[in-house]
Formats: structure tokens, C-alpha cells, sequence
């Protein structure tokens, strides 16, 4: 297989910051952080006692800061149900 194409099918290491999952590396596609335009995710915290009490099983949303910033470094963007 193309190296190149085995990278961009591969795997890197997301850090995110804040919120419920703050610390957490969370393995995402490469294709997800350098491909997408807009890239970011919906995650699920490891226990529903993290989610707000208005939404249980709420979804936390991690983003990264736009370029220069460190694409790997995902911020907490707050909830969506």
C-alpha cells in the first residue's frame, strides 16, 4: 500500500481539553482532523453522571481551535443533546 494513503487511512492521538472528557486521548481517523473542513465530534462521556441532568445521554462536543492552532488539541464546545 501507498505510504502516503496508509497515513491517510490510519490513526492519530486527540487530545481533548476541558469539559467532561478533559484529558482524555481519544483516537480519531486522520481523515477526520486533516481532511475535514470543519472537523470536531459528537462524544459520549464515559458515564451519564458527566451529561447535564436536563439532558442525559447529552453529547459533548470537542473542536480544535482554527489553524495555526495545534489540529491535535480538540476544546470542549459545550452540549448537544
Amino acid at each position: 500500500m501507498d505510504k502516503d494513503l496508509e497515513h491517510e487511512q490510519g490513526w492519530v492521538d486527540v487530545v481533548l481539553v476541558g469539559g467532561p472528557m478533559d484529558g482524555t486521548v481519544q483516537p480519531m481517523p486522520h481523515a477526520s482532523v486533516y481532511a475535514d473542513p470543519d472537523p470536531g465530534a459528537y462524544l459520549i462521556p464515559d458515564t451519564d453522571l458527566k451529561a447535564p441532568d436536563d439532558a442525559p445521554g447529552a453529547r459533548a462536543v470537542y473542536e480544535p481551535d482554527p489553524a495555526p492552532a495545534d489540529p491535535l488539541r480538540w476544546i470542549w464546545r459545550g452540549w448537544v443533546p
